[in-house]
């Protein structure tokens, strides 16, 4: 990215955005493909009934921990920028450390939730009494990912998004390796989650140490020197609004799993899972384009930049929805070979499912990289609206259709949720950008 001519057509500030977008999406490559890697070692394993076990017990965990905790990285990526850019080191510090200290704490508190759950009301949830100490192993999953985003936003923060990249590489090979072993071996549901759980811990171990050790050149000093959690106002209302997304992403995420066993079966949700997890594989190549000019958007706006930021948006905006037309038309024109190529002929139901997700999956990706707007500027209310106002709409749809289509109605409740969503934040990301015209440049 410091190549002559690019320096001449490019700022610094949308440089360092690509090239943080080039080495998160190299992130975003290995998690995709050891996610497909994954998804298809584990359908091949556990079959449609065997891998619809799983998705319920998958779900029920992260429900859990999406319920109950609540991810830092918007607010480091957003206060911890702030308090850098306005010479504050230690109210960094203490940002980071109270992002950090929440997750962990809050993920300790959710996994005992699953642990009672399991034991005392497994059934309830879908859960036979032969699985619930597989529950028991997978709610640990939680811990470990506590601090990622957190950790991936100082790794940004600092310019070493290249250390993400080696940590989620090893992640990933460790996963992929041992499923190869219990496929090899004609394991089961055991040996596939203990698979699941070594490949998540190397990777957020070693995020979290990674992020330490960034700390300092992101404007962090002092990160363990102290243990105060002293922050502004501002933050504290920030992440409860992201507790409140996140608690709703959560349910969208995985109650549509519960619902669907509870009116259908375990085949059913298999194929339900398997669609949607290939649908969401297309959502994984944008969520660098939206990291990286979250940072961005962060210095433009609180220096004051309103017309660098009305660029940044445009440019990368034009990106997002050219990434969107693409990625989703292949899906959409080849969604029948992919299927059997990922699932073998079991999941031969998955491809019409497929066909209907793929619009809500295509409509919300087009402008992923607008979306991130609100919470760059510290407002985290327009997308807590977006998941309430989608939430909504989704189990109502569930609810309707899934007794009368089965899994082909969860598909068509899916991308109604992605739909909704785009179209409720579509005029506050209009609003942010219009503010950005009164913004003062600071000196």
């Amino acid at each position: 990215m410091n190549h002559p001519l690019i320096a001449q057509l490019l700022p610094a500030s949308d440089r360092r955005a690509a090239r943080q977008t080039l080495q998160m999406g190299a992130i975003t490559a290995v998690q995709l493909l050891g996610g497909l890697a994954q998804l298809t070692l584990s359908a091949r394993i556990l079959g449609p009934e065997g891998f619809g076990i799983l998705a319920v017990i998958i779900a029920v965990a992260a429900l859990i921990h999406g319920l109950l905790t609540v991810p830092g990285g918007e607010a480091v990526t957003t206060f911890v920028t702030r308090a850098v850019a306005e010479e504050r080191p230690h109210e960094a510090s203490r940002i980071l450390r109270f992002t950090m200290a929440t997750s962990l704490g809050l993920s300790l508190i959710a996994y005992a939730v699953i642990a009672v759950l399991a034991l005392m009301a497994g059934s309830l949830l879908g859960i036979e009494n032969a699985h619930r100490d597989i529950v028991l192993m997978y709610g640990v999953v939680g811990i470990f990912l506590a601090t990622r985003t957190e950790s991936l936003a100082v790794l940004r923060l600092s310019d070493r998004v290249s250390l993400g990249l080696v940590i989620s590489l090893a992640g990933v090979l460790t996963r992929i390796a041992l499923l190869g072993i219990v496929w090899v071996k004609g394991g089961g549901l055991f040996e596939v989650v203990v698979a699941h759980i070594a490949g998540v811990a190397v990777s957020g171990t070693g995020m979290l140490v990674a992020a330490t050790v960034s700390a300092p050149r992101a404007g962090i000093p002092g990160f363990l020197s102290s243990l105060s959690l002293k922050v502004p106002p501002d933050v504290v209302r920030f992440q409860t609004g992201v507790f409140g997304r996140s608690t709703l992403s959560a349910l969208a995420y995985h109650v549509d799993t519960l619902l669907v066993a509870q009116f259908t079966g375990a085949a059913d949700v298999g194929l339900y899972r398997a669609a949607r997890q290939i649908t969401e594989t297309g959502h994984y190549p944008f969520q660098p384009l939206k990291d990286g000019v979250q940072v961005q958007y962060s210095k433009q706006w609180y220096s004051g930049q309103g017309g660098a930021l009305r660029r940044t948006s445009l440019r990368f905006g034009l990106v997002s929805f050219a990434s969107a037309v693409a990625l989703f038309g292949l899906l959409a024109i080849f969604h029948q070979p992919i299927a059997s190529f990922l699932l073998g002929e079991e999941f031969s139901g998955v491809a019409p499912l497929l066909l209907i997700m793929i619009f809500g999956a295509f409509t919300v990706n087009s402008i992923s990289a607008l979306t991130v707007l609100p919470a760059a500027v510290g407002r985290v209310w327009p997308l807590l609206a977006a998941e309430m106002g989608g939430l909504a709409v989704f189990v109502a749809v569930i609810v309707w259709l899934v007794p009368l289509h089965g899994a082909e109605g969860a598909a068509w409740a899916n991308t109604t949720y992605y739909s909704v969503i785009a179209l409720i934040l579509i005029p506050f990301i209009i609003s942010t950008l219009q503010q950005s015209r009164r913004l003062q440049q600071k000196p």
